[in-house]
């Protein structure tokens, strides 16, 4: 008797593997992502999506050995609802605020942000404390973090022009319709790279605050998904840190 349960046991162990091998796609490889353009964490470069936050999470996926997943680019304000309302999606990158914090399930950090106040240098800018700054009109991308942090500074609402892509951003600042742009240190640093801008002739005015960005999940995700992608992630240690020197992320941003 004793070496028949033996035998059993030891077959239940040899056949284990072949019935996980039949169990239908788990949930962890069935999840609608989204992102936004907003370079170098995430953007298009001959209809292929780039950047810090993608390539990190194509080296998650592979870590977890699934396939690459779908993700969508939008509008950051979509993302945000879909990701909100919808189960089995999800987001990337999103700083970590306290209000967000129990909204989602979250990821990382990715790296992180340190939003500014960028200005003309022929501005002549020189604050020294909220109240100069809330004279001024900013220019931000809408339901972003940098944004949402200048409103909760109290920042006054008529003097914040809301708009979809950071370019618009800086368009409204450099025509003078507004007196500053609000974004992170390194989105200003790819914009201007990218549209071959001189710098010198920009500063940052005000710091506004500094998060950490994250892939965020719907709040109804399991949380064996969430352990899983941040197990993945811790895994990758290495990679993300090739990856952030790649796009040449500011130290300082780590």
């Amino acid at each position: 008797m004793k070496i028949f349960i033996l035998k059993s046991i030891l077959l239940f162990f040899l056949v284990l593997p072949q019935l996980k091998a039949f169990q239908p796609p788990s949930a962890i490889a069935n999840i609608t992502f989204y992102t936004e353009n907003y370079p170098p964490a995430n953007y298009l470069i001959n209809d292929e999506l780039k950047g810090i936050s993608v390539d990190t999470l194509k080296a998650i996926w592979k870590n977890l050995d699934i396939p690459e997943q779908k993700v969508l680019l939008v509008p950051w304000a979509r993302g945000y609802k879909f990701t909100l309302d919808k189960s089995n999606t999800a987001l990337f990158t999103m700083s970590k605020t306290q209000p967000r914090e129990k909204l989602f399930k979250w990821v990382g950090p990715f790296f992180h942000s340190t939003h500014v106040l960028i200005a003309k240098k022929s501005k002549n800018f020189n604050f020294s404390n909220l109240q100069q700054v809330f004279n001024h009109t900013v220019a931000a991308v809408k339901d972003d973090i940098s944004g949402i942090s200048l409103h909760k500074m109290g920042f006054p609402a008529s003097n914040l022009a809301e708009i979809s892509q950071l370019e618009q951003a800086f368009l409204l600042m450099q025509s003078d319709r507004v007196d500053m742009m609000v974004t992170s240190i390194h989105a200003f640093e790819h914009l201007a790279k990218k549209n071959n801008l001189n710098t010198n002739a920009y500063k940052q005015v005000w710091q506004v605050n500094k998060t950490g960005n994250y892939l965020v999940f719907n709040i109804n995700t399991p949380d064996h998904i969430i352990q899983s992608y941040q197990r993945a992630f811790d895994n990758i240690a290495k990679q993300r840190l090739t990856i952030k020197q790649q796009y040449e992320l500011s130290p300082a941003e780590y």
